[in-house]
């Protein structure tokens, strides 16, 4: 072969690679950079999600006016119940009642009042509207009782601190005829429960005043009037409720007077 044809067949042949003596230095560059590549990626998204944290932190931070805490209570303002008024027409609801001898006691009763009732002079109780002797229910303060309703001169007597003392000598009051005191509960509280009655054959006009009489304050003025009388221990306050009844009353306004003591319960007369 001359020199012309070994030109001629070099030149068809396929030409040589440059790169392929450095082909392992390529190989291993190209890896290099695709490892500063993907921890180039994990830096910026790490600082993606801490941008994202500090963000919803400033709408979670307690210091947030914003923040609610699902677990806290809901507080509203309670609204003040109503007190009884002097001498109105109640609309049916509850109503917190005064108590007649004590003006500063801590605690005051509420009354859950029915239909068809007014409110007591000094706001002590309510009393039916139809006629306001009739049916009644207040609340009171009792340190004495008179141990004879209707004698000439008899003067009240006082009675012990405590709820028995008071319970007792109602009950032994002469010609009442009063039941034996039984335990009750009113508004949480213990207590005593006494019924008194005015005889049937007695002439209460013929009694001092036309009176016949509990307690100073507090009198009866026709036979066959009947008196349910709940005495309380309030935390050391000793609280009288009185409910009383002519002999006309049906068993259900009865049921209806002892209804609003039996349900009564008690606020503190500061939030009242």
């Amino acid at each position: 072969m001359n020199l012309e044809e070994m030109l001629r067949q070099e030149r068809q042949g396929p030409a040589p690679n440059p790169l392929s003596d450095r082909t392992d230095e390529i190989v291993t560059r190209v890896r290099h950079r695709r490892r500063v590549r993907a921890a180039a990626a994990s830096v910026v998204s790490v600082g993606i999600l801490a941008v994202m944290a500090v963000g919803a932190g400033q709408f979670l931070s307690p210091d947030s006016p914003a923040e609610i805490s699902p677990s806290g209570p809901t507080v509203s303002d309670a609204v003040p119940l109503p007190r009884v008024p002097d001498d109105s027409l109640l609309d049916p609801g509850r109503y917190v009642a005064a108590i007649d001898g004590a003006p500063d006691a801590p605690l005051l009763p509420v009354l859950s009042v029915p239909e068809g009732y007014v409110g007591i002079e000094g706001g002590i109780g309510v009393a039916d509207a139809t006629d306001r002797v009739e049916r009644v229910v207040w609340a009171w303060v009792v340190d004495m009782v008179y141990p004879h309703p209707c004698s000439v001169g008899e003067f009240a007597e006082p009675v012990g601190p405590s709820v028995a003392d008071l319970a007792n000598a109602l009950a032994a009051q002469a010609l009442r005829a009063g039941t034996d005191p039984v335990p009750v509960t009113v508004g949480g509280y213990d207590g005593l429960y006494v019924e008194l009655s005015v005889p049937d054959d007695v002439d209460v006009g013929a009694c001092p005043g036309g009176q016949f009489r509990m307690w100073p304050s507090r009198w009866q003025s026709a036979p066959g009037q009947v008196d349910m009388v709940w005495i309380v221990d309030v935390e050391g306050q000793r609280i009288v409720f009185d409910t009383s009844h002519f002999p006309g009353a049906s068993s259900e306004e009865v049921a209806e007077l002892r209804d609003m003591v039996t349900t009564a319960t008690f606020e503190p007369a500061e939030g009242t």
